[in-house]
């Protein structure tokens, strides 16, 4: 399956799985914003390590999905914790972690790990 065109696919769906999960779980217009940047953002250093090593771009697919979904799984079953903590003016954008930092840490190490493992098989 490696270079496989479904990887298009897969990553048509983690970019989707971002915006469902991370839009929904933004309180303001300004976050929402700020959080719809992420998937291409994320493609900046996929698709300049594509071009820099001459890898096809499918061939990387399977990192650039495990970035993009690690980050809406750590906040699978905090997002009205991670409203509220967003919602509150009185706390820094900076300090408004919780249990979903821990839960994305944990799922990007996983993710990333299995894809690099992966693309380097």
């Amino acid at each position: 399956m490696r270079g496989s065109p479904l990887w298009w696919v897969f990553a048509a769906l983690s970019v989707l799985v971002w915006y469902l999960v991370m839009l929904r779980a933004m309180p303001t217009r300004n976050h929402r914003i700020f959080v719809s940047f992420g998937p291409p953002v994320v493609s900046v250093p996929v698709l300049a390590y594509s071009a820099k090593y001459g890898d096809p771009l499918v061939e990387v697919l399977p990192v650039y999905c495990a970035l993009v979904l690690s980050v809406p799984v750590g906040v699978l079953g905090h997002r009205e914790a991670l409203r509220e903590v967003l919602a509150d003016p009185e706390i820094p954008y900076d300090e408004a972690t919780g249990p979903w930092t821990l839960q994305a840490g944990c799922a990007l190490a996983l993710f990333l790990g299995l894809a690099i493992y992966y693309v380097s098989r």
